[in-house]
């Protein structure tokens, strides 16, 4: 963590609530950012950075972690008459799961492809997420459903 004293997995409090402090990672300026060389985007239209707000972590493609700060993604999604978003990644319980939650909160119907995301399940985050998730109307599914 680049909080002085502090270690990955422990927790800090910040403006907008508790944080849990993680190993750096995603570090902007540096290949940890990089798209993989072999995910080819002929056709991306938007491309959305998150977590580089110094002060506050970013778990969702939509809002930072202040739940205030938007990202673009939903009106970006709006505006393109787009209903539905399937959600993919790492960490299952953190930042696809914030994703998901923050997609239902804008409206979309959400599907988390369960075996194209990984978690890190700290002290049960797993399970509990699931559960929040199944009862904000997430839908939990399994990429070859989508044949």
């Amino acid at each position: 963590s680049t909080h002085d004293g502090k270690k990955p997995f422990e927790t800090t409090k910040l403006a907008y609530g508790t944080q849990v402090l993680w190993p750096d990672h995603c570090v902007q300026g540096t290949d940890d950012v990089a798209l993989h060389k072999d995910f080819l985007l002929p056709t991306a239209q938007i491309i959305i950075c998150k977590g580089f707000h110094k002060d506050m972590d970013s778990y969702s493609a939509f809002e930072e972690a202040d739940h205030k700060t938007a990202s673009g993604l939903g009106g970006y999604l709006k505006q393109r008459k787009i209903k539905t978003v399937f959600v993919t990644g790492l960490a299952t319980d953190f930042c696809v799961a914030w994703t998901a939650l923050d997609a239902r909160k804008a409206g979309f119907e959400v599907y988390v492809l369960e075996d194209a995301t990984r978690a890190i399940d700290l002290n049960g985050s797993l399970a509990a997420a699931w559960k929040i998730m199944a009862a904000k109307g997430v839908k939990r599914i399994q990429s070859g459903d989508l044949a």
